[in-house]
């Protein structure tokens, strides 16, 4: 019983770490630390200019903020483009 236990705890922690991964990267940044603090900068700044343009339409704000993060230097690596969709 115990195995199994520890199988599906190891499972759901992997299930959980795959989810956190970053949908977008920046090329031109090779400095982890670098590139995160402009992806907070960047995808902060794109969320409030999509959210105001459309406050009450989530397609069209995903449009815009992928817009916005492609014209910054950013490439969508999964599905998912507004940050509250990670």
């Amino acid at each position: 019983m115990r195995p199994m236990i520890f199988t599906l705890c190891l499972m759901f922690a992997i299930l959980l770490m795959t989810g956190c991964a970053r949908q977008w990267e920046n090329p031109d940044i090779t400095d982890s630390k670098q590139a995160e603090y402009r992806f907070d900068k960047d995808s902060t700044d794109c969320s409030i200019l999509a959210g105001e343009q459309y406050p009450l339409d989530k397609d069209k704000q995903n449009s815009i903020y992928k817009t916005c993060m492609e014209k910054k230097g950013w490439e969508q690596q999964g599905n998912d483009s507004f940050p509250l969709n990670r």
